[in-house]
């Protein structure tokens, strides 16, 4: 089933809420161009990672997490995993 770019981040925020436990003022805070990183230390990402995998049943390659700067690049990742090949 294809998803939406917007429903791509809305999900991805879902599991960031879900899986890191995070406010709902933080979430209000993460926009396309927020770096990841200065809001989520390592294991934060890497569950991060593992609950957007499981959620959208795609697998991120090592590029792909250096790749994951911001959140619109998580949204770029998963819109590609999911791309028919």
């Amino acid at each position: 089933m294809p998803h939406t770019r917007d429903e791509i981040r809305t999900q991805v925020l879902q599991i960031a809420t879900r899986e890191l436990a995070l406010q709902s003022e933080t979430i209000v805070q993460l926009t396309d161009d927020t770096d990841l990183g200065e809001h989520l230390d390592s294991i934060q990402r890497l569950s991060l990672v593992v609950g957007i995998e499981d959620h959208f049943k795609i697998c991120f390659e090592p590029e792909d997490d250096q790749q994951a700067i911001t959140l619109a690049d998580v949204v770029s990742i998963v819109e590609r995993q999911m791309a028919p090949s």
